[in-house]
Parts: structure tokens; sequence; C-alpha cells
């Protein structure tokens, strides 16, 4: 059993609360955007056991929640049929065919994979032209060896995946017993064609 296996049932409300600012941080900049979730064709990767998918599943035409870990898949797919949500499909990876996703979201993903720049450029792939790619992750500090990712990493790999509009930041703060986190927003959009 795996770390993210073990984690699927204790995840926290401190994690949900998370969730609710990771989704209002990305309403506001599909809003900055001048982008909607209605009619979208949206992939969570990474989705855990779909804290964000739940915020995202009756605003979009169809949504993959896509993760290895078969535990937190099965945590999703419970959500899924309790919600009665036919237009939500639960994948244990990426699908194969090229630039289907209006939006691709990863919260609190990408710096725990072993090809950081090289995930970004396959998500990349696999927007429409004018799709978004947002993700969250934890700022890399540098007395911190546990991870994260720098803001320069976070843009670099958005760059090098051939993306545009490119923005990196604090996606939000929100007070976490006694500290503050800041997570970090990176986002990118495909070149219309």
């Amino acid at each position: 059993m795996s770390q993210w296996d073990e984690r699927a049932a204790g995840r926290s409300g401190d994690e949900a609360v998370r969730a609710d600012a990771v989704h209002g941080s990305l309403m506001a900049r599909l809003a900055e955007m001048g982008m909607s979730l209605s009619g979208a064709v949206v992939c969570d990767f990474g989705c855990g056991t779909g804290l964000l998918t739940e915020r995202l599943a009756d605003a979009c035409r169809r949504l993959d929640a896509v993760d290895a870990s078969p535990a937190m898949r099965d945590v999703v797919g419970e959500k899924v049929d309790r919600n009665g949500w036919w237009h939500v499909r639960v994948l244990d990876q990426l699908p194969a065919h090229p630039r289907g996703y209006d939006l691709i979201v990863c919260s609190s993903v990408l710096s725990f994979l072993d090809d950081h720049p090289g995930t970004v450029g396959r998500l990349a792939e696999l927007l429409v032209p004018g799709g978004l790619l947002v993700h969250w992750d934890w700022e890399a500090q540098p007395d911190d060896p546990e991870g994260g990712l720098t803001r320069d990493e976070m843009e670099s790999a958005l760059r090098a995946a051939g993306l545009d509009a490119i923005r990196v930041g604090i996606g939000f703060e929100q007070q976490v017993g006694d500290r503050i986190i800041r997570p970090l927003m990176g986002s990118g959009q495909r070149p219309a064609q």
C-alpha cells in the first residue's frame, strides 16, 4: 500500500477548506481570462479523494478525475456514484488522446512527481487551443528539503511546454492552525491556433 493509499481515508477538514480556497482562486483566474467552467471539458490530475473534483463537477460538461492511488480513486468513485455524476470519469492515468481539455487542474501534485517539467509538457499536449493549465504547489524553501517548487521552476516548466499567458504567484492565503499557508499558483494557456 502506498503512502497515498494510506492517506485516502484520513482527509481532514483543513483539506476541505483548502479545496474551497483552491476553487476560489481558480474561479478568479478563469474570470480574469474571460473563461468559464460552463460547458468545459476538465481534467483534475492527481485528484486525490476528489475535494476539488466535487467543487468542479456540477459546473462543467465533462470531468476526468485522474489519480494513481486505487484507494483515492475508490473515494472519488463513491462520490461520483452518490451524486449521480454521469459525466465524471475516474481514471488511473491520463487518456492517450491529445488536445481534449479546456481546463486541467492539479492541486498539490506536480512537486511530488519525478519529472515535473515532463508532466507539465504532457498535460499541455492534452489542452485544446486556448485551454488552460492551472496548478497549485508548495513553494520550495531553502531550509526545507521536503520539496515544493520554486517560482522559476513553475514558470520554466510552463514556458517549456509551449504555454503562454503564464502567471506564477501566491494563489491564496489560509490560516491552518497557528500558521498561514500561501501556496504557489501557476497557470499557462495553450496558444490558439
